[in-house]
């Protein structure tokens, strides 16, 4: 932490010190402040009066504390700490650029997750994750850029984003969040979490989580879209189920239309509807309820953010009934037993032109 001391000794004024703080996870903040409680100077009570009203965590605030007192104790000055009202470099905090994006699942399960946050004035931190569907986070960048080549690396993405791929600004801390859930599914990614924590603690982000998609603000006289017209955007287009058996199921499922008997078409339909609600009582059909939940929240938050209220107030409808939303997992399930999939598992519909 000696290094780490004088790293923070060494920056240009206290904003930059105190974003420098910031970017390190619990554990190097707490053998920071011990080693901070060595220090005897009246520089060391201005950089925790500072960080202090910022940090959330208990036991680092609680330690904060104890630094300061020993300061004190040791004759050094140090003001009163802040523990209410405006933080120091509140406004400072407010005027930084931060962006999200997330775009759709591909036919392959995965989607892109990107944000930059402004750890000072035109420098970023950018982040590019690639989420799975069922495995969650399975790949993650990050490096340090400028705004012009941040700029270049948006317009980039754009421009190679095509439908039914779609590429959509939201929340910088909500993509935060999309990156920590998929960290948890994949059990990877596990130490960078705590400095991305850091870096959203104290953004004033309308959505932060899934349950804040659910209020997100609407006009009173906007008709939610019915489920069957909402699920023929292109969004959807892409996306299918995925599991280890689909394969002898999907066999099982078109062998009906097949038999030496031959069956009325409406036989066949309802042979194959009972074979489908049967799959999903099993563990591996029915274990996918809750990501497909997920999606559907993460797509209602697309489609607001795309201006697209009514499929909107559709999705959250679903959302607030438990037999639409079986009705969607049906959907999904249908279509992917009914058609092998066509595009290779490796093949992106979102090409990421620096990777």
């Amino acid at each position: 932490m000696d290094e780490l001391i004088r790293a923070i000794d060494n920056a240009q004024d206290l904003q930059k010190t105190v974003e420098y703080y910031f970017t390190l996870t619990n554990d190097e903040r707490t053998s920071l402040l011990k080693g901070l409680a060595k220090e005897r100077n009246e520089e060391t009570g201005v950089l925790l009066n500072a960080i202090y009203p910022q940090e959330t965590d208990k036991e680092v605030r609680k330690l904060i504390r104890k630094t300061i007192f020993r300061l004190r104790s040791s004759g050094v000055r140090v003001e009163e700490l802040r523990s209410e009202g405006e933080p120091a470099l509140r406004k400072v905090e407010e005027l930084r650029v931060n962006m999200g994006f997330l775009t759709n699942f591909d036919h392959a399960g995965s989607r892109i997750v990107m944000a930059a946050y402004e750890v000072r004035k035109n420098t970023f931190v950018f982040l590019n994750g690639d989420v799975h569907f069922r495995e969650g986070l399975r790949e993650l960048m990050s490096s340090p850029v400028d705004k012009r080549s941040l700029d270049e690396i948006i317009a980039a993405y754009r421009n190679n984003t095509k439908e039914p791929a779609f590429l959509v600004e939201i929340s910088p801390a909500y993509a935060a969040f999309i990156v920590e859930e998929g960290s948890r599914l994949s059990g990877r990614f596990n130490d960078a979490i705590g400095s991305l924590k850091s870096f959203v603690s104290h953004l004033k982000d309308t959505v932060h989580r899934p349950d804040d998609i659910y209020s997100l603000p609407v006009a009173g006289d906007v008709t939610p879209l019915q489920l069957q017209d909402l699920l023929r955007h292109e969004i959807f287009t892409p996306f299918s189920l995925s599991w280890a058996s689909i394969e002898e199921d999907r066999k099982s499922y078109l062998s009906m239309g097949g038999s030496t008997i031959i069956l009325p078409q409406r036989m066949t339909e309802v042979r194959r509807d009972d074979f489908l609600k049967d799959l999903t009582e099993r563990d591996d059909i029915r274990s996918q309820t809750l990501p497909v939940r997920r999606l559907l929240e993460d797509y209602a938050y697309l489609f607001h953010s795309m201006g697209d209220l009514a499929r909107y107030r559709g999705t959250i409808s679903i959302l607030q009934d438990r037999a639409a939303l079986a009705d969607v997992l049906m959907f999904f399930l249908r279509k992917s037993i009914q058609a092998p999939q066509k595009t290779p598992a490796k093949e992106n519909l979102v090409i990421d032109p620096y990777g």
